[in-house]
């Protein structure tokens, strides 16, 4: 566990907190509602932790799951690097029969999904519950 450091101010000799940011660990939870299941990711997520996400997303691909929400409001880091080895993850997913909406992206990181995946074949909804009615309805299209 990182601690916070503690400078002393050049006028008085007392003890000033720095100002730091404790990054929350990385966390993966799978809720699953009928054929669709939802992943909420939280934390600080880098190269190690795709890999987490890419080991879900191939188990449920497996299990016949194809229909996935990946949640990313929890995220409290996330490198353009992540960002495009999530979009080939996604991409893989989609090739192999599966249906994928990420929800919960900041304005910036929206800008960065559109910027890599320039072909909009990532579906973007703004929350889960926008994400559920979404592909809800394009399930009754589809005669499903």
């Amino acid at each position: 566990m990182a601690l916070p450091l503690l400078n002393t101010t050049a006028t008085d000799g007392r003890y000033a907190m720095a100002s730091l940011s404790i990054e929350k660990p990385f966390e993966l939870q799978e809720q699953r509602r009928d054929d669709l299941t939802i992943l909420f990711v939280g934390g600080l997520m880098e190269q190690i932790e795709l890999g987490v996400l890419e080991t879900a997303l191939k188990r449920l691909a497996r299990e016949d799951q194809r229909r996935v929400i990946v949640d990313f409001s929890e995220v409290t880091t996330l490198s353009t690097l992540v960002v495009a080895g999530f979009v080939i993850c996604a991409e893989s997913f989609r090739l192999n029969g599966g249906e994928m909406t990420i929800t919960g992206i900041s304005r910036s990181l929206r800008d960065a999904f559109r910027m890599i995946d320039s072909s909009g074949k990532i579906k973007q909804q703004t929350d889960v519950a926008a994400a559920i009615k979404a592909m809800s309805q394009q399930s009754v299209e589809k005669g499903g």
